[in-house]
C-alpha cells in the first residue's frame, strides 16, 4: 500500500506544480494533459481556436482526491489548492452567485475567457454532477448556500407547475431571504402536459442541492423543496408496477411535426410526446416518454441506467448523509430499485430487458417508425448492466442494512451482479470471493469497499485489495492515470486515484477520511472540430480521453 500511496502522493504534487494556471497565477487547474508529452488538454471549437479548457465541473473528483490525500498524509497543500480553485469561482460568480459550470461553460485557462461549443450557447448545465458541496460550503458556506438557490431558480422556470430546463441562464436575481417561501402545489397531476422535459437527471441534481443543503446549515425549507420535488418523480411512477421515470410531464404540443422526417426538427418535442408519437399506435397509452426505459443509442447519457444506476446512488448517498430525516427518500429509492430488478434484470444473463414501465418485455421487437428513438425496423435489444447500476444496489443495500432494514430482493440481485462481474459468489454470510478476478473497474471497488463497510467481512477488503492491485496496474502509467498505457490523455477527474486513495483509507481503518464517491458528471458536449476538419457534436469523455497511440 506505501508505494501505491507514494505514487499518489506523486501524482498530485505533479498536478499542483505543472497543471495550475501558468499564464495568469491563478489557482485554476487544467482538466487534463497529454500523459506523453506533457501539454494541456485542448478542446478545438468550429472556428478553429484551440481552447485549454478548466472547468469546475470537472474536477469535483480531483477536488474529492486532494481532500483525501490531505486527511491521510497531514499535507494540508492538496486541500488548500482545492480551496483556492473554489473560493477563485466564488469570487467570479455572476450578480445571482452562479459559477461557470457544465458541459457547455467553461473556461478557456490560457485566456481566462468564458468559452462554450456555439451551438451550446453556455448555459449553465447541471446533469448527474452531485458537486462536492461539502468542500464548498466548508469554503465559503454564504456563497455556497446562494449559489444553491440560483440553481435552482435558474433550472425551474415555473415553481407553480415545476417545469425546468436542464439549461439554465446567468444573471437571473431573487431574493435569497424569500427565496423557498414559494407555495407547493400539492395537486399537480402527474405526467402532466407541460412545457420542457423534466429529466431526472437534471431533478436528482436540484434534489441532491437542496438536501444537502438542509445538511450543511438545516435549511428545513431546502428540504421540503427537494422531497417536493422527488415526489414529482416517485407520484409519476406506473400506478402498477412502480416503474419509471425519466421525467414525470408530457412535452406540450405547440405545432404540427415537419412531414419530411429529414427534417433536423422532426425528432423535437415542440410536436408533443415522442415515444407517443413513435410507439402509440401500437403500444397504446403506455408509450411515453417518461416510461420508456430502454436506450436505443449506446452512448447515450439517458435511458433506465440513468434512473436507476446515477440517480439512485445520489438518491441513497443523500438519506445517509441525512440520516433519519433521508427515510423517505430512502424508502422511495429503494422502491424504484426492486420493482427494476423484479421486472427488467435478467439474473441469468446479468441483461437490462427493454421496456415500457407497464414491464412488458419488449427484447425484440423492431421500431415501427422513425422518430426521436431510432429508425424503422431497428431491434429494441437488451444490454449489459453496467457498472454504476451494480454500485447503486450495493450501495442501496447497505444503507437499508444501517437502519435494519435489509431488502431480499435487492441483495439477491447485488449477488447475481457481482458473480457476472467476477467478484466471486456472495450468497452466504462468508461470501466466496474471487480473489483471481482480472476485474479493473474502481466502481467494484468503490462496491466492495461498501460490503466491507457494512459487514465488517474481511473477505471483502481482500477482494478490494485485489481489485486495486489491477486497477494501479492497469491505469498508473508514466506518473499520471491513464485508462491503460496506450491511452494519450491523463483526465485529472478520473477516479482511479479517488478508489486507490479510499483503498489504503479503509486499510488503515480510516475509510471516513477519503471523500465518498457519488459521480462521474463532468464533462463538455458539444460541435467540436475533428482532427480531419470535420464538425462533429459530441463530448471530451467520447472524442478525447479515449484516444490512444
Amino acid at each position: 500500500m506505501q508505494n501505491m500511496l507514494d505514487y499518489l502522493t506523486h501524482y498530485a504534487n505533479t498536478i499542483l506544480e505543472h497543471y495550475r494556471d501558468p499564464y495568469h497565477g491563478t489557482p485554476l487547474f487544467f482538466d487534463g494533459c497529454n500523459s506523453f508529452n506533457g501539454k494541456p488538454v485542448t478542446w478545438k471549437n468550429t472556428d478553429d481556436t484551440e481552447w485549454e479548457p478548466s472547468n469546475i465541473a470537472s474536477q469535483q473528483n480531483l477536488f474529492r482526491f486532494f481532500c483525501g490525500l490531505s486527511a491521510l498524509t497531514n499535507q494540508p497543500k492538496y486541500k488548500q489548492a482545492a480551496q483556492e480553485a473554489i473560493q477563485w469561482h466564488f469570487d467570479h460568480a455572476d450578480s445571482s452567485g452562479l459559477i461557470r459550470w457544465g458541459g457547455h461553460s467553461f473556461l478557456d485557462l490560457k485566456t481566462l475567457n468564458t468559452v462554450g461549443p456555439e451551438n451550446k450557447n453556455m448555459v449553465h448545465e447541471l446533469k448527474h454532477h452531485c458537486p462536492f458541496y461539502e468542500l464548498m460550503y466548508e469554503t465559503n458556506p454564504n456563497a455556497t448556500s446562494r449559489m444553491i438557490k440560483a440553481i435552482w431558480n435558474c433550472h425551474v422556470t415555473n415553481w407553480d407547475n415545476m417545469e425546468m430546463s436542464r439549461h439554465g441562464s446567468y444573471g437571473l436575481e431573487f431574493d435569497e431571504i424569500t427565496f423557498w417561501d414559494k407555495p407547493q402545489n400539492r395537486h399537480l397531476e402527474p405526467l402532466r402536459e407541460m412545457k420542457g422535459l423534466s429529466f431526472v437527471n437534471i431533478g436528482n441534481d436540484l434534489v441532491f442541492s437542496a438536501g444537502m443543503l438542509y445538511k450543511l446549515n438545516r435549511d428545513e425549507k431546502a428540504l421540503s423543496w427537494a422531497e417536493f420535488l422527488m415526489s414529482q418523480y416517485v407520484n409519476s411512477r406506473h400506478p402498477d408496477t412502480k416503474l419509471g421515470c425519466y421525467q414525470y410531464n408530457r412535452p406540450l404540443k405547440t405545432g404540427d411535426a415537419p412531414e419530411d422526417e429529414n427534417d433536423p426538427q422532426y425528432t423535437f418535442s415542440f410536436w408533443g410526446d415522442r415515444a407517443q408519437r413513435q410507439f402509440g399506435p401500437e403500444y397504446g397509452d403506455v408509450a411515453k416518454e417518461a416510461w420508456v426505459l430502454f436506450k436505443m443509442d449506446e452512448e447515450a447519457l439517458n435511458g433506465p441506467e440513468g434512473i436507476y444506476g446515477d440517480c439512485s446512488l445520489a438518491q441513497t448517498l443523500l438519506a445517509r448523509e441525512l440520516g433519519e430525516d433521508g427515510k423517505q427518500l430512502l424508502d422511495w429509492t429503494t422502491e424504484g430499485l426492486e420493482a427494476w430488478a423484479y421486472y427488467a434484470y435478467d439474473a441469468n444473463t446479468n441483461e437490462i430487458k427493454p421496456m415500457f414501465a407497464d414491464g412488458k418485455d419488449l427484447t425484440g421487437q423492431q421500431i415501427p417508425r422513425y422518430g426521436y428513438y431510432g429508425k424503422k425496423g431497428v431491434e429494441i435489444i437488451r444490454r449489459p448492466v453496467p457498472s454504476h447500476v451494480f454500485l447503486a444496489y450495493v450501495t442501496n443495500w447497505t444503507e437499508n442494512c444501517s437502519v435494519g432494514n435489509q431488502s431480499n430482493i435487492i441483495w439477491a440481485t447485488v449477488c447475481a451482479m457481482a458473480k457476472h462481474f467476477d467478484l466471486g459468489n456472495w450468497v452466504n454470510d462468508e461470501p466466496n470471493v474471487n480473489l483471481q478476478t482480472k476485474a479493473d473497474e474502481p466502481l467494484f471497488l468503490f462496491a466492495t469497499l461498501e460490503m466491507y463497510q457494512a459487514t465488517k467481512n474481511a473477505s471483502y477488503l481482500t477482494l478490494a485489495e485485489k481489485l486495486g492491485e489491477n486497477i494501479f496496474e492497469r491505469s498508473a502509467n508514466r506518473g499520471l492515470f491513464t485508462a491503460s498505457s496506450k491511452h494519450i490523455h491523463c483526465r485529472f477527474d478520473d477516479i482511479e486515484p479517488l478508489a486507490l486513495l479510499s483503498l489504503i483509507a479503509a486499510k488503515q481503518g480510516q475509510r471516513e477520511l477519503v471523500p465518498i464517491y457519488r459521480s462521474r458528471g463532468g464533462y463538455i458536449h458539444g460541435d467540436m472540430m475533428m482532427p480531419d476538419a470535420s464538425i462533429k457534436n459530441t463530448m471530451d469523455v467520447k472524442s478525447i480521453y479515449p484516444c490512444t497511440l
